[in-house]
């Protein structure tokens, strides 16, 4: 595809034109009347993409790329502006030089480019059919996102009228201190931070405001203290999952310590990777000693075929949820913390059955990010992880059920679950993770 197609199908005009100062306020810089383009544009199945470099020198400085989903028939699935800064050298502008002694020259594309890393900030606009507008604005070499927010007032833009109109209101409410919280993300370095259990840590919610949190386990240190049993959930996780719990509190506030948080309610434990404590997106800015109160583990109730290791209990109840496998539940498998039962299907009740029909357990994977909309209970509502949760008052009822048929009083706890079940109380767990 050369640029007289994408012409032809798609006009000359920009997706979004973006303005000097507007790239000022979103950390990028700006076009200089010195700099040359070359233009590639491909097709890949149903994407197509028109990718301007823009050359001072031989250096490439800056690349845009319009991105749009069609299909064959025209059918439109979603237009992307991706615009990000960086510094690639070139032979002739026409083969990019390896970033180390041990590359080798590859000819100038949009795939070659892509595949290289931006040294400068990356700013993405999207638009989805059926799906709200999305903006990010990155530092991918430092793992950071700018916290630009107005999520509402973003999800609203379907022009580019639209997005002039809400950067003109998005620039005249920035505050004083703007500008140096925005170079502080520009200049920001890729680190690697050291944390264990109990670090409480700062996110950034959006221009103003933070959300905090704590870690309360770190998955991969549990299991080497702890014998699990052997179909436990934690056999499955990928990655390297930390359990997380989110103070549910919004606050302009960044100096806020484990103290001043002693009396913000915790919300539900998430199972997460490390990456954005690791690489330092989220800030460590207190520790404490773990409480009985601070520890919180998953209620995990899944219907199941069979018990092994191979088969992960949490694939064989999605799976079923799915009609992927159309089988009839073997057993009805019950987790919480360390302790675990079972019940043959048959003996659970028709009522429970009923129930359980259209749930599937939201908690066999690990989340691949930390996120302070977990602070606000009206960004985390309609989620499924929440909608599905046992522990939650919602669901009070079915978790009474449960309870009933596996023997337990409807105000049973943590800990009588597992001496009834021979797992660790809270006390325990902590004991054996000091």
């Amino acid at each position: 595809m050369n640029t007289a197609d994408w012409n032809e199908k798609f006009g000359s005009k920009p997706l979004i034109e973006l303005t000097k100062e507007e790239r000022r306020y979103l950390g990028l810089n700006d076009l200089a009347p010195d700099w040359e383009t070359i233009i590639f544009c491909k097709k890949t199945n149903l994407w197509y993409t028109k990718c301007t470099a823009y050359f001072s020198g031989n250096t490439i400085v800056k690349v845009i790329n319009e991105i749009t989903k069609m299909g064959d028939d025209g059918t439109f699935y979603s237009k992307q502006l991706d615009e990000y800064d960086t510094r690639l050298e070139t032979e002739d502008r026409k083969l990019l030089l390896p970033l180390t002694p041990r590359g080798k020259a590859k000819k100038i594309t949009p795939s070659a480019l892509e595949a290289v890393t931006p040294f400068g900030c990356s700013f993405t606009l999207s638009f989805e059919q059926e799906k709200k507008t999305g903006m990010y604005l990155s530092n991918p070499r430092a793992n950071r996102h700018f916290p630009i927010g107005e999520k509402d007032a973003i999800a609203a833009i379907q022009s580019e009228e639209d997005f002039h109109a809400f950067m003109d209101c998005y620039i005249n409410s920035c505050r004083e201190d703007y500008f140096e919280k925005l170079n502080a993300f520009r200049n920001a370095k890729k680190m690697t931070v050291k944390y264990k259990a109990g670090d409480v840590f700062r996110m950034e919610y959006d221009r103003t405001r933070y959300g905090y949190g704590i870690i309360t386990g770190e998955i991969r240190k549990i299991e080497s203290k702890i014998e699990l049993p052997e179909n436990h959930s934690f056999h499955s996780l990928m990655c390297v999952p930390i359990m997380v719990r989110y103070y549910q509190l919004l606050t302009e506030d960044p100096t806020l310590t484990a103290e001043d948080l002693e009396s913000i309610p915790l919300g539900r434990m998430e199972i997460a990777t490390d990456n954005d404590i690791i690489w330092g997106t989220h800030t460590i800015v207190d520790h404490k000693e773990l409480t009985e109160d601070d520890l919180e583990f998953h209620f995990n109730c899944c219907k199941i075929i069979e018990f092994s290791r191979h088969f992960p209990v949490h694939s064989q109840d999605f799976n079923l949820h799915t009609g992927f496998f159309k089988k009839t539940p073997q057993a009805l498998y019950v987790e919480w913390g360390f302790a675990q039962t079972s019940l043959p299907y048959e003996e659970v009740p028709e009522s429970l059955r009923e129930k359980l029909k259209d749930y599937s357990s939201p908690h066999g994977g690990v989340a691949m990010g930390i996120g302070p909309n977990l602070c606000v209970p009206e960004d985390y509502r309609e989620l499924y992880s929440y909608k599905n949760d046992l522990l939650n008052p919602h669901n009070r009822e079915v978790l009474n059920e449960i309870f009933a048929c596996i023997g337990l009083d409807s105000d049973a706890t943590f800990d009588d679950f597992a001496v009834k079940f021979g797992g660790l109380t809270k006390k325990e767990i902590l004991a054996r993770l000091k």
